[in-house]
């Protein structure tokens, strides 16, 4: 059975506090509920950890937009023609004032006040050791989960910091701290959660965050400074721990049936039976939702979605060109003469992939594939229900944080720290066999080659549009952005039936030079990393906060 975490509405984040000089006003209603009266209960820290899981499901974190838009910044989306918010950040205009800016930042603070409100009265309530201990962690888990998001994406790192909930007008009223300090937070928070956090939970408790997932979120904090040798530690940990395995169908990573396998160490739910909600996406309140509006903004019209995020050309010919291994013995079960690998199928809607549908449909049918549109996301899509199924909400659950994702960053570790790179080949090996494409040779790769395989082939294929934005994090970790960009800007498409290739002058030498397609180019005209890495802080928070920015 599918378990979702369900959204409530924190008596203390409701409160309005007024004061007048009428008597008459003084009267105490006793039917209202009061911040004190709320939290005076092991049940209401519990309700109050599930509310701050809930704003993980927030547009600007992993529901909606946060899943949608980010990826157009790197190299593995594209917007189409007329969606403002997806163009801007694709052609890097984004600015103080853009949608994703301002979303992302007001979910990630909402948070961390659900965060704090647990953490400052959870030493008011009488609680066995063991219990407080555990909620404390996971508490300071999600608190540091939100200040990553908001260390790794706005200005370059100095974010506003809260520990405690504001009270008075100067709790709110904060400049943003040294980048240093926000980092220490989060260290801090990260490393109680690894120490406190269990390993495993019964069913009744899964969606809860593990050891596991406060194990990786370190080794990520530490290999995004490049400090190989910590981030080396913690995701060995995880590798040696034989808590986690690649699940044998890859699909099982993006789909409702596979959520919380054995791949996963931490993922956010959704639900369409809990709360369905509108398509507007997850809400909180006893009218809210807990589903996500991923589904209705990244389907074809064919399923009433509005396609407002694709697959770049890039990452289209990445996975057309996954060559497939005739040996492998997911490979043999496959009907008739398959074209693209079970990867490709399971993560991108390609026209003439004559192995799959999409959306009860033959691929080439499911999506219109014009306007320039060469391929289709599939991941945590509703593709495999017809057009009379309900496609404007989804309760799919995202993957945050998966084996493979581990894996391929700790080869990432043992080439940036001097190991034999035949280890970080096997790791890659080992995700290329159950995806089931042609293995690597070793003789064919030294240790700066399979780094540069790491980056620009396995990690794209195998995680796109997963994660929170870590595609990002890969680019800037690298300092490859502008390279990249200026690699595929200067690349030329042709899409032919419905299919992309890329353009050759003698082959195409008959197609009319405004069907030539090509993407990133104003991307690789303006980037800088100063101005482009991070997000700024976003109008809203310099509008109504009187600190200095």
């Amino acid at each position: 059975m599918k378990l979702k975490t369900l959204n409530i509405i924190l008596a203390g984040a409701l409160l309005i506090f007024c004061s007048c000089n009428d008597d008459y006003l003084d009267i105490e209603n006793p039917n209202n509920l009061s911040a004190a009266s709320f939290w005076s209960s092991e049940t209401d820290i519990q309700q109050g950890l599930v509310a701050t899981y809930a704003a993980l499901q927030r547009d600007g974190i992993l529901g909606g937009s946060a899943a949608t838009q980010l990826p157009v910044r790197s190299d593995i989306g594209r917007p189409n023609n007329w969606n403002a918010n997806a163009i801007g950040l694709n052609k890097l205009t984004f600015n103080e004032n853009s949608d994703i800016v301002k979303k992302r930042w007001r979910d990630c603070y909402i948070g961390i006040y659900r965060a704090n409100q647990v953490l400052s009265n959870i030493n008011n309530i009488e609680l066995n050791e063991a219990t407080k201990t555990q909620m404390e962690a996971e508490a300071r888990f999600l608190r540091g989960f939100f200040y990553y998001s908001l260390y790794r994406g706005y200005n370059n790192g100095s974010v506003i910091i809260h520990t405690t909930v504001p009270e008075s007008r100067d709790d709110f009223y904060k400049s943003p701290s040294p980048a240093e300090d926000v980092y220490n937070l989060i260290l801090s928070d990260l490393e109680f959660a690894y120490e406190h956090l269990p390993k495993q939970y019964p069913n009744e408790d899964l969606g809860r965050a593990t050891w596991g997932a406060a194990t990786a979120m370190l080794g990520k904090l530490h290999i995004n400074e490049l400090d190989y040798i910590s981030a080396k530690k913690y995701f060995g940990e995880i590798l040696d721990s034989n808590l986690y395995s690649l699940v044998p169908n890859i699909g099982d990573n993006f789909n409702e049936e596979g959520e919380m396998n054995s791949e996963s160490i931490f993922e956010v739910a959704f639900s369409t039976l809990a709360k369905p909600g509108t398509l507007g996406g997850a809400a909180d309140g006893p009218l809210g939702s807990e589903a996500t509006s991923r589904a209705i903004t990244l389907a074809t019209p064919q399923a009433g979605g509005y396609r407002t995020i694709m697959p770049s050309y890039y990452m289209t010919m990445l996975f057309k060109n996954d060559i497939m291994d005739p040996t492998n013995p997911i490979n043999t079960t496959r009907t008739g003469s398959a074209k693209y690998s079970m990867r490709a199928s399971s993560s991108i809607a390609i026209a003439d992939d004559n192995n799959t549908t999409l959306y009860q449909r033959a691929s080439n049918l499911g999506g219109q594939y014009n306007n320039g549109e060469a391929s289709y996301l599939k991941k945590f899509q509703n593709w495999l229900l017809d057009r009379e199924s309900d496609q404007s909400i989804s309760g799919i659950n995202e993957r945050v944080i998966r084996l493979a994702d581990v894996m391929l960053l700790y080869a990432e570790c043992l080439i940036e720290t001097g190991e034999p790179y035949s280890e970080a080949l096997s790791l890659v090996n080992e995700i290329r066999q159950r995806a089931g494409v042609i293995l690597l040779n070793e003789t064919d790769y030294d240790a700066n080659s399979i780094m540069e395989h790491i980056m620009w082939v396995e990690r794209p294929l195998e995680l796109m549009f997963e994660g929170h934005d870590i595609r990002w994090e890969d680019l800037t970790r690298w300092g490859k952005v502008k390279e990249q960009y200026e690699r595929l800007a200067s690349k030329k498409y042709v899409l032919i039936s419905k299919v992309l290739y890329e353009y050759d002058p003698v082959i195409h030498a008959t197609i009319n030079g405004n069907n030539i397609l090509n993407e990133f180019t104003e991307a690789a005209a303006i980037y800088q990393p100063g101005v482009h890495n991070y997000f700024p802080i976003p109008s809203t928070e310099q509008n109504s906060n009187s600190g200095s920015f």
